[in-house]
């Protein structure tokens, strides 16, 4: 038996949809059916991604992209008035873009570095759900899936401001599920692990330092590829996750659930005996 997860009376919106693990979900998302609106702060960017999905076959009049920005008010109530205006509503809003920041050692992060971090990373995303909420709750129904961080809810000592504004994420997710589980919408968290990303790319372009962090602190002893997160939050937006709130799925390889040590991955993740 197959199961097909079908989105095509959905309308989604994905924040940094352009590279790497948003292009993904905006990529899986259109595969679904889904007619889908994402953003990027740059708007040549954003209109060359969308050429590139318009391109595909059945896709030309189901993609929109538009420049916004997190840390723009403005221009997060100007996109979502734009996807109003286009398709009439949105069913399902993924919030993926984040800023990563500069790692540094605690004693020289620079507070405005801070701020900007939790300014983009957690009012910018509160923010955006303010705006989308009130149509969701007209129609009694909608789903928002953010994109956290496995550092949110372990450590980061080398970049405090990006960890701690995962955590606020995640917190924020759980409050707007329990503000909202009544009147239709979900809210839930994925929560991905080292995935093959920009973001990463000192880790993976390094074949030493990947065996060595995968064999450390991934069961599963592999990088992840940003399509893997991509079903997760296709799944999440789907009527299959519909009794699912205030959840988090962690994308992680089993780093999180089962709580490594170090060294202990490759010793997990090797065959046993029969």
């Amino acid at each position: 038996m197959s199961i097909t997860i079908d989105l095509s009376d959905q309308v989604a919106l994905v924040t940094g949809g352009t590279r790497g693990i948003g292009q993904a979900i905006v990529r899986q998302m259109l595969e679904a059916g889904a007619r889908v609106a994402f953003c990027a702060p740059e708007a040549d960017e954003c209109a060359a991604r969308a050429a590139e999905f318009a391109s595909l076959p059945g896709m030309s009049d189901r993609v929109m992209g538009m420049a916004a920005n997190l840390r723009d008010r403005a221009s997060l109530a100007a996109l979502v008035k734009a996807v109003g205006a286009r398709w009439g509503h949105i069913d399902s809003l993924i919030c993926n873009a984040a800023e990563f920041g500069v790692p540094s050692r605690v004693e020289d992060v620079d507070p405005d570095i801070y701020m900007r971090l939790l300014q983009s990373n957690v009012v910018g995303n509160f923010h955006l759900c303010q705006q989308v909420v009130p149509g969701m709750l007209e129609r009694g129904a909608g789903s928002i899936t953010i994109v956290t961080s496995i550092v949110g809810y372990t450590t980061m000592p080398t970049n405090i401001p990006y960890s701690s504004s995962k955590a606020a994420l995640a917190s924020m997710a759980r409050s707007l599920a329990a503000a909202y589980a009544g009147q239709g919408i979900r809210v839930n968290c994925v929560s991905p692990g080292l995935f093959r990303t920009e973001a990463s790319r000192d880790i993976w372009d390094d074949p030493s330092l990947l065996e060595d962090y995968v064999t450390r602190l991934v069961p599963m002893l592999r990088i992840a590829e940003p399509s893997e997160l991509a079903g997760a939050c296709v799944f999440l937006a789907s009527p299959m996750a519909s009794y699912i709130t205030a959840a988090t799925l962690a994308v992680d390889g089993g780093r999180l659930g089962i709580g490594l040590q170090a060294g202990s991955a490759r010793q997990i993740g090797k065959p046993r005996p029969v």
